[in-house]
């Protein structure tokens, strides 16, 4: 007789050499605790990072950057991590290498510059009218294909929604029939549909359902019932990069980008851009989205150029401009490209 034999559910994750740090480990004085929150030691390098996530969050950093100096090993790294951390679960953590400011097939300004549109995130909150319920009946009903009538094709549905204090039935057009069989929506099955666009989510099922089909030993994710009527309105928060705002937006432009696509490394332009944070800053004003700056770390900065400090520093002054953190472990060294030494090789 075969067995069966349970097996608990279990979650991949990929473990990096800093990914068990969850803050800087300060208490609530803001002293640092010697083993805490994944980091070991620096207790005085934690604590003055503690200040600078205060300072952070007090709005007293705009226009600065941070510079981390020390040998290789010594936590560059897990203490730039770890203010990212401090700053919030949504905050943009950028890592980057001075050297790929060179390697890219692209302008080092823009790279830079992406790099930094990559560490600012903006928090956008939609509220939309859905209908909400658990599916209790569904009937499509089905149409010979205008061009082929030997082919039969959806053309309607009949489908009825309920929640612990209301149920009603809905006749729905093609398009969102469409929607119910390509999401393999069935009796059971707690789902969203919104009125304006009549895009159809599947939350998850529900038990005990009259018709449902359930059995013993399944992958499916079971909610409670949904309360309250089922014509409802619901807020969506979704956080993005100005980043992807603005591959978005150029990916639109063009007959070239409509056939074959636009290339991830393609330059983009300061129009676009400029297009972008205008309307960021038109939603932030009408209360619909909000800016998160995230923090950009450059390692081994002392192998960027006068050129690319420059326009680090005018970067810094923007409106929008993440937390931009500098790291080396080189004492009095020449700036790249020139005969003049400096401490650790900044102009």
């Amino acid at each position: 007789m075969p067995e069966i034999v349970e097996v608990r559910e279990g979650r991949f994750e990929r473990i990096s050499a800093h990914s068990h740090i969850t803050g800087l480990g300060l208490d609530s004085k803001g002293k640092a605790k010697f083993i805490a929150d994944g980091m070991v030691g620096q207790v005085e390098a934690r604590e003055a990072a503690g200040i600078v996530v205060k300072m952070i969050k007090e709005g007293k950093m705009a226009g600065r950057g941070i510079l981390l100096v020390g040998p290789p090993g010594t936590g560059k790294t897990a203490l730039a991590i770890a203010i990212a951390r401090e700053l919030g679960e949504d905050t943009p953590f950028v890592m980057l290498s001075a050297s790929e400011v060179f390697s890219a097939e692209m302008k080092k300004t823009e790279v830079l510059m992406q790099a930094m549109r990559r560490a600012i995130g903006v928090r956008l909150k939609e509220v939309r009218r859905v209908y909400e319920g658990v599916v209790k009946s569904l009937k499509i009903r089905f149409t010979r294909h205008p061009y082929n009538p030997y082919t039969r094709v959806p053309s309607s549905a009949r489908i009825t929604l309920a929640t612990r204090d209301e149920e009603k039935t809905f006749t729905v057009d093609s398009d969102i029939t469409m929607e119910l069989l390509s999401k393999g929506i069935k009796v059971g099955d707690v789902i969203w549909i919104d009125s304006e666009t009549g895009r159809v989510t599947r939350v998850g099922r529900v038990k005990g359902v009259d018709k449902a089909k359930y059995y013993d030993i399944e992958t499916e994710t079971y909610i409670s019932m949904p309360s309250g009527p089922i014509l409802k309105e619901k807020e969506f928060v979704h956080v993005v990069t100005l980043h992807q705002l603005d591959l978005s937006l150029a990916r639109q432009g063009g007959l070239i980008s409509l056939l074959f696509g636009v290339p991830m490394e393609r330059e983009i332009s300061s129009e676009v851009r400029e297009r972008v944070d205008k309307e960021v800053k038109k939603l932030v004003d009408e209360g619909k989205a909000e800016i998160i700056p995230g923090v950009l770390f450059i390692d081994d900065v002392h192998m960027l150029d006068i050129e690319a400090f420059a326009f680090l520093s005018k970067a810094m002054e923007s409106e929008l401009a993440p937390i931009i953190i500098l790291a080396t472990n080189r004492g009095i060294t020449k700036i790249r490209g020139t005969d003049i030494e400096s401490p650790h090789g900044i102009p």
